[in-house]
């Protein structure tokens, strides 16, 4: 068997560097639990770094629009009622178009609000765990592009 290349080491490394810290940082917020579109996000900024959901407009911007999405719409479930699952699908519906205005999609991002009606989530939501995972998704991604960088200039 081959040794992994070492883009898909640096790749890992990244994953694992990334979501390691948001939990060690989330444990001190009122959110001690890792966002689950945390996850697809290493999966698109260390396994596909050049795609445009890689780029950090993409990166903060679609995750700020989803969350912000599921968030004013779980305020109205809350105060007109309905199925809530009519309204989760309205609040990924209406992130997705805001994104494509935009030019910020990032898929992962679709989840937040899902995750924002399954917690009852509040605004505090955007600071932790969303700003907090998104600082050091960043972060961790210009982390190891500079990795990669010296990698192919020593190799």
């Amino acid at each position: 068997m081959s040794p992994l290349p070492i883009r898909t080491l640096l790749a890992a490394s990244g994953v694992l560097l990334a979501l390691g810290l948001c939990v060690f940082l989330l444990r001190w917020t009122e959110h001690p639990w890792l966002l689950a579109s945390l996850g697809g996000s290493c999966v698109i900024l260390f396994g596909m770094p050049d795609s445009e959901m890689a780029r950090p407009q993409s990166l903060f911007g679609g995750h700020l629009i989803a969350a912000v999405s599921g968030l004013a719409l779980n305020e109205l479930y809350l105060r007109i009622g309905g199925p809530s699952e009519a309204w989760q699908v309205a609040a990924v519906a209406i992130a997705l178009v805001l994104m494509m205005l935009t030019r910020t999609i990032h898929s992962p991002a679709g989840a937040n609000p899902i995750v924002i009606f399954a917690e009852n989530a509040d605004w505090s939501f955007l600071v932790a765990p969303l700003a907090v995972g998104l600082v050091v998704l960043f972060a961790t991604q210009m982390l190891v592009r500079r990795w990669q960088a010296a990698n192919r200039r020593a190799g």
